[in-house]
């Protein structure tokens, strides 16, 4: 199994202890504002062949500047600035699910935040009211990563939160954070993240199901290796027929400053330097295919096309699909 500086990573797995930072009354430095001042918009459709994918937000969070890896604090405030954002503020992002219908299958892609980053986030439940699907009509979900604002919202008081449906989860990132030796040798503020870890997998272990490196799961889902912002970090690529979708959870988050700066990183990657290698692929990839991407934190509803920029690349948002 792959190991990764557990030393180096106290303050990233920390940050995924939030549910329990929460839960004792502390704030928590990935904590989104604790009062959402106006509703959020909720949905977005759009169609991939036959295949209806549906973006859902789930809430948001603002990421402290001191997060962000290998760029300076210039570059930082010069891309915020080229995005109409405050570089004397942390940065906001979104939190995006999504749904895949076809037919009587609804596949979920994560499942957010669930209670672990405060009151901004865990709105899925909410999401997918809008749409007229209940929890027990979810027959899939997908997994790009074990982090908690991509599991927390598969658990709640009473257990599962979705009772019908089959769990996907790469088997490398699986392994890792369900692992009771590397746990063990992890900072004592980033238990949390191992412990949410260990009961996602603990309530839907008789259903729970593992893939690896490119994997076809049917019904025009196929996995993508994107390791290195946690060990099996995958893709999900939605495709029927020629038309295609490549939903890349992480691999790309900071719009405002990713793009431009495809080096840059975010301290919850696992393999900051397998994460940038991975980045510039993906990007690479999309770029040359032409194929329109969709990413957790891209400002909502975060599905566009990148083309090449200067040397590195440029996000192009999707004008929004009237269907």
């Amino acid at each position: 199994m792959t190991s990764f500086d557990l030393s180096r990573r106290g303050l990233i797995l920390g940050a995924a202890g939030g549910a329990a930072l929460l839960a004792a009354g502390r704030p928590h430095p990935l904590q989104a504002a604790a009062h959402a001042t106006a509703p959020l918009p909720t949905f977005y459709d759009r169609m991939v062949g036959n295949l209806r994918v549906t973006t859902l937000l789930d809430g948001y969070f603002k990421l402290d500047q001191n997060l962000v890896t290998n760029l300076g604090d210039e570059q930082i405030a010069e891309g915020m600035k080229a995005a109409y954002l405050d570089p004397a503020n942390p940065i906001p992002l979104a939190i995006s699910t999504h749904v895949i219908r076809q037919g009587d299958q609804v596949s979920l892609i994560d499942a957010g935040a669930g209670g672990a980053f405060g009151p901004s986030a865990g709105r899925l439940l909410t999401s997918l009211e809008s749409l007229g699907v209940a929890p027990e009509d979810v027959t899939r979900i997908v997994l790009t990563h074990m982090h908690p604002d991509h599991i927390g919202g598969l658990i709640g008081d009473n257990g599962p939160v979705f009772p019908n449906a089959s769990l996907h989860v790469s088997e490398t990132d699986h392994a890792f954070w369900t692992d009771e030796t590397i746990a063990s040798g992890a900072p004592e503020s980033s238990q949390g993240f191992f412990a949410l870890a260990r009961a996602v997998s603990e309530a839907y272990t008789q259903r729970t199901e593992m893939f690896g490196d490119n994997t076809d799961l049917g019904g025009g889902l196929t996995t993508l290796a994107m390791p290195g912002h946690t060990p099996g970090h995958s893709g999900v690529r939605v495709s029927d027929g020629s038309d295609q979708l490549v939903i890349w959870g992480d691999s790309t988050a900071l719009a405002s400053l990713q793009f431009s700066h495809p080096d840059a990183g975010i301290a919850f990657d696992a393999d900051g330097v397998q994460a940038a290698e991975t980045r510039r692929r993906v990007l690479d990839m999309v770029v040359a295919d032409k194929i329109a991407v969709a990413g957790t934190h891209l400002p909502f509803p975060g599905i566009g096309h990148v083309e090449e920029k200067d040397g590195a690349f440029a996000w192009v948002p999707e004008e929004w699909q009237h269907i």
